[in-house]
């Protein structure tokens, strides 16, 4: 069964119900993690699992090729302070998740965290297709996740935005630049 329903309301199906309870990014709608699993335990049926996959929204490099005052980072930055604003983040760790995990009844708890990169950088082949479709990804969906945000949010302008996003894309597209975010599977 698929369902789409908001998780932070009270569930509908019975305690015991499901056999897997599958999450994937998450981050930035939900406002209380630890109500979340506790639902999520109560409605798993005793030796059911919950997935989530989880992303922390901020562009790392492991070169300095993006630094703090670089367009990305900064677009990271603005995203989170208008979240914050309105109660939610963009930042978490598999750490964070683990614990909230653990603190709802979950047992076995484990971290698995990936590198997924972003862009055509990479040497590894699968590696770079990887980060091909975040390229692709970023470059179609930068607006659609920044507009909303910063103009009701943070008080920025269409335009204003515009001409910021785009010289992210531009900084996306430079393979000198070795971005990728961290993906959490837990």
């Amino acid at each position: 069964m698929f369902e789409v329903d908001d998780a932070e309301q009270p569930w509908t199906f019975p305690e015991n119900h499901f056999d897997l309870i599958h999450d994937r990014i998450m981050i930035g709608s939900l406002n209380d993690w630890n109500k979340y699993y506790e639902q999520a335990f109560r409605h798993l049926t005793p030796g059911g699992w919950v997935e989530s996959q989880e992303m922390d929204f901020n562009v790392l490099t492991d070169d300095d090729s993006l630094p703090p005052s670089s367009y990305m980072k900064q677009w990271a930055t603005h995203c989170e302070e208008g979240m914050q604003k309105i109660g939610l983040s963009l930042r978490i760790t598999g750490d964070d998740l683990a614990s909230k995990m653990s603190a709802a009844g979950f047992r076995n708890v484990t971290v698995q965290q990936f590198k997924v990169p972003i862009g055509v950088w990479p040497a590894d082949p699968k590696m770079r297709e990887t980060g091909t479709f975040q390229l692709v990804a970023l470059l179609d969906g930068l607006q659609g996740l920044t507009v909303a945000l910063w103009t009701r949010v943070l008080g920025w302008t269409v335009p204003e935005i515009e001409v910021f996003l785009a010289k992210c894309r531009a900084e996306l597209k430079d393979r000198k630049v070795h971005g990728y975010w961290l993906v959490y599977v837990l």
